[in-house]
Formats: C-alpha cells, sequence, structure tokens
C-alpha cells in the first residue's frame, strides 16, 4: 500500500509550480543539470510534462533538458521518437494512454517529454524502480494541479516555483504565496491518532473519534446530513481520506460544527484560504497525518501575459516569507557555486 514504509536508499523531491506557467520546467532543468552532477539521478513526472505547447493557451513551453547519465520513466513511444538517446533498463508494468512506462537512461544530452503515473501505488512503483537502477536521487514533476507529487506519502521533500502568473500585483502574489506556505505549517496530529489513522485512510470514507476510539461513519462524505448531525458534531475529531473542499467546510459551519479536522497531508485540501482561515478563527482545527518538508521555493519574476515584477523585491519579500527555507531565482542565481554540490545544501 501506499503507507507502507520501505527502505529507501534514494532521496526524492517534488517540483511543484503554484500556478500555470509560474516557471517550473526551467527550475526543474536547472536543478536536474546541477544534482546530475552529485550522483545517479533519476526523473519522473505525475502526469505529461515536457509537451511543446500548454495545453490550457496554446503558448509555446520550454523543454525539459535532461543531461546526459540522467534516469527517466516515460513511455516507450516517447522513447522511441528519440532512437540513441536513451539505453533502456526495465519496464514498470504501468500502462498509460502513451503505452507502458519504462526506465531508461540517457546516453546524451537531450529533451523529453515525461509521461507520468497517476496514483500514488504507481509512482512508488516508479521511485522503486528507479531506485533498482542506482539512481541516489529522484526528481517528481508536478504542477499545480497535480499536488500529489508533493504528498509526504510519495516525496520526501518540495521545492516550490512561485511565479508572476500567481498574481497581477506584487501584493497579490505575496498574499497567494502566504496562503500556500500557510498549508505547509499545518500542525500533526497526535502520534496515536496517527498510528491509527494511518492504515484507515487508504479506504474511501469518514472516521470519528468517540471515545478515545476512531470508527468509520455511515456517511462517505460530509456532506451527508443525517451522519454529520448523529456521528460528527458529537465527535472529538473527524478524519477524511479525500479531499477536504469549500462545500464540507461550509455544510459544517452551517451547522455550527468545528471538530478537529485530520486530512493525510497538505495535498488533499482544497478549500478557499478565506473559507479555511475563518474555520480556524472560529475555534475549529485542521491537521495532517504526515507533514511535507518543504525544501526550496524558486521565484521567476516574469508572467508569459506580459507583467514583469522587481526580480530582487520580489525574491526579497517570499523570502521574508519562506525563512528559513531557502529561495532561488535560477533565471539569475547560479546554481554552479558548488560545483558538484547540491544547490540546497
Amino acid at each position: 500500500m501506499w503507507w507502507r514504509v520501505k527502505e529507501k536508499t534514494c532521496e526524492s523531491t517534488a517540483i511543484v509550480g503554484v500556478a500555470k506557467n509560474a516557471g517550473k520546467t526551467t527550475v526543474l532543468s536547472a536543478f536536474m543539470e546541477q544534482w546530475s552532477l552529485c550522483g545517479p539521478l533519476g526523473v519522473c513526472s505525475i502526469g505529461i510534462d515536457g509537451e511543446e505547447r500548454d495545453a490550457w493557451s496554446g503558448r509555446p513551453k520550454p523543454q525539459l533538458k535532461i543531461p546526459e547519465g540522467v534516469w527517466v520513466a516515460t513511455t516507450g513511444a516517447i522513447i522511441d521518437q528519440k532512437p540513441g538517446h536513451f539505453a533502456v533498463w526495465e519496464g514498470t508494468g504501468i500502462t498509460t494512454t502513451l503505452g507502458e512506462v519504462w526506465i531508461a537512461q540517457t546516453t546524451r544530452p537531450t529533451q523529453v517529454k515525461l509521461a507520468g503515473v497517476h496514483t500514488r501505488e504507481e509512482a512508488h512503483r516508479v521511485i522503486d524502480g528507479l531506485q533498482r537502477a542506482g539512481v541516489r536521487r529522484v526528481v517528481v514533476d508536478g504542477a499545480y494541479d497535480r499536488r500529489m507529487a508533493a504528498s509526504p506519502w510519495v516525496t520526501d521533500s518540495v521545492i516550490l516555483v512561485v511565479g508572476a502568473s500567481l498574481g497581477a500585483s506584487m501584493s497579490a502574489l505575496v498574499s497567494k504565496t502566504a496562503e500556500w506556505l500557510r498549508l505547509f505549517s499545518l500542525p500533526v496530529c497526535p502520534e496515536p491518532d496517527r498510528e491509527a489513522l494511518t492504515p484507515l485512510l487508504v479506504h474511501r470514507g469518514v472516521y470519528r473519534k468517540r471515545e478515545g476510539t476512531w470508527k468509520s461513519c455511515a456517511a462517505l462524505t460530509l456532506m451527508e446530513q443525517e451522519a454529520l448531525n448523529t456521528e460528527i458534531l458529537k465527535a472529538e475529531a473527524v478524519a477524511l481520506s479525500g479531499a477536504l473542499t469549500d462545500r464540507m467546510l461550509r455544510h459544517m459551519m452551517q451547522q455550527g460544527c468545528y471538530p478537529r479536522l485530520i486530512v493525510s497531508d497538505w495535498t488533499r485540501i482544497f478549500a478557499d484560504p478565506v473559507l479555511l482561515r475563518r474555520y480556524l478563527e472560529r475555534g475549529g482545527r485542521i491537521e495532517t497525518v504526515r507533514s511535507a518538508v518543504l525544501r526550496g521555493v524558486a521565484v521567476n519574476p516574469v508572467s508569459p501575459e506580459g507583467h514583469v515584477f522587481p526580480p530582487q523585491e520580489l525574491k526579497a519579500r517570499v523570502a521574508e516569507l519562506c525563512k528559513p527555507v531557502p529561495v532561488f531565482d535560477v533565471w539569475r542565481d547560479p546554481l554552479e557555486e558548488g560545483g558538484d554540490r547540491d544547490p540546497l545544501g
């Protein structure tokens, strides 16, 4: 199961954009170039990345540049488009619309589309395969609408990419960045709850704690009125296997219900930040079973829509929010200062 702890010999890092066109592909390429100097490196994607044009806007996208010797997980059909660029190692048994996902090593610098996986189980299978190939670090690509890559059940740490496309003004961008960072600071539930909920949250449903014991609710969501009134209103805490949404929070708040809510991790929270803040201010509490490690934040002051923020000011304001997490501008800050050292330490 995805929650099962396995022996790991490699570190995994997700790179996630906080908005569409934040600059994630450029950041991913820059870090791969540096990390490939630090030891065997692997890269995979949640979904599909490296496409030539943005699926929404149709704008040209920067190509994902892969250094020589890097291990990749993508489909055989994509590998076949670049004959002589890859040495295939093994199949994963994961089938996508573009065919089976294979693990291969680049034999020269190249550009590639990463056709990835869609479930936590598949992500673990790919990471395990890369680990068997001898990879010491895996980079998992994920966009703002593919949060699963940044789940602490999937990867060890996260690098967020904050781009000018996140807000039309500097204040709007900083405010929205703060909302993302707030999710990383949610408290972790107490150890007894973690032990009890870790195997339970594999299964779809809602769980309530009463008299120190966790039990499944009759409702599969917090939207079912009868179960809300008879079970959840009297619960010490409520745990969700799925996503926490606006509708769920509003539904509980309308009933004057503010239990301690527990989700598996921050990527399961899809509620509006204003509504979340209101829930917490009125006495509610939101916790996670496992916390995520924010390893770094990359900033991009240029938006595809045309507006540009002063680079140094943007970096300084985001850095103020992130302390002590390092902030990078890979478009302007050299990552090569340490030679073959990890730029994040």
